[in-house]
């Protein structure tokens, strides 16, 4: 039964998000005050039931000219979220996040448009599972915002405002987000923090986040929570969250994640996750993936990934470049 779900999931309700291949709001490219993050990925895949090509673009550009934490910088961000799926069952889609940006410096930024929720992107680890981006959009409606959600799957257009600032070693973000088209009415407020534990003697250096959703529709009240933890230890680091949604899908998950860096180049990486849903068994996913990263941040990685109560075995090959 779990296998029609996860691939039934695969091929229309794919969506976007979530081993440390970290997309976060800092980026990873800047130049004159443009700033870029995310990463793009092509693959092979094979999953017993089917095979085929996947394209995956998840990315952030920020211009924001003559920056500085005491005077005030007027400028914008657009973000693209896509995939694409050979076959004709396969999902094709694409949207993007337009914002003006305002920003105080210090007092924090202001962004109007089209901006993120702070439940996708900036504070939750937006990590790639096994490092296979068709899979991790497979997961995603058990532990990504409502919003990039109903998007990418629905062809909808959100719209809203989002606040961010910072309170020494504590982030914080706020947004609100609305989607009023093609028979959907509905609003979605969203906070966000994660707090950074500095190294100390052998105590290893921690981030701790968490969001909570609330996702109103007139008929549907709800929320969703996440909330994690990260540790870094030399050349490993850790990863743990739980969630707890009720959109799209009611279920409650906990998700463990971790990187190996052997040299500059070389690492590997493992992930599981339980997820249990409010009608059914629950179920497990795990994953492995070994990374090689040439210059420029291109890379090429191999995973493998099987699961309990049906879940397909999926081998996956990809090449793609990170910012």
């Amino acid at each position: 039964m779990k296998r029609t779900v996860l691939v039934a999931i695969g091929t229309t309700l794919i969506t976007a998000q979530s081993a440390l291949a970290e997309v976060d709001q800092t980026p990873l490219f800047s130049l004159g005050g443009i700033g870029i993050s995310g990463y793009a990925d092509f693959s092979y895949f094979d999953d017993e039931t089917n095979s085929g090509t996947f394209a995956r673009a998840d990315i952030d550009l920020t211009y924001l000219p003559n920056r500085s934490a005491s005077s005030f910088s007027l400028g914008f961000s657009l973000g693209f979220d896509g995939a694409r799926q050979s076959g004709n069952s396969g999902i094709n889609s694409g949207v993007f996040y337009p914002a003006v940006v305002f920003d105080f410096g210090d007092s924090g930024r202001v962004s109007v448009g089209a901006p993120r929720s702070v439940m996708n992107r900036g504070y939750i680890p937006t990590t790639v599972f096994a490092l296979n981006s068709r899979l991790d959009l497979q997961l995603a409606p058990y532990t990504d915002s409502v919003v990039s959600y109903l998007a990418l799957i629905g062809d909808y257009h959100p719209y809203g405002i989002r606040y961010d600032t910072a309170l020494g070693n504590t982030e914080i973000g706020m947004s609100i987000n609305q989607i009023s088209d093609s028979g959907l009415d509905a609003d979605f407020y969203a906070m966000a923090f994660t707090h950074k534990f500095e190294s100390s003697g052998r105590m290893p250096e921690l981030d701790v986040f968490g969001a909570v959703e609330r996702i109103d529709t007139g008929a549907l009240n709800t929320r969703n929570y996440s909330l994690g933890v990260e540790a870094g230890f030399n050349n490993l680091d850790l990863g743990f969250r739980i969630d707890d949604h009720n959109v799209p899908i009611d279920t409650r998950t906990a998700e463990l994640y971790g990187r190996m860096q052997f040299n500059t180049a070389l690492s590997a990486s493992a992930s599981v996750i339980n997820i249990n849903p409010n009608i059914g068994n629950s179920f497990t996913v795990y994953g492995v993936a070994v990374e090689y990263l040439f210059v420029n941040n291109t890379h090429f990685n191999a995973s493998y990934s099987d699961g309990s109560d049906g879940v397909p075995r999926n081998i996956n090959l990809s090449v793609g470049w990170r910012f």
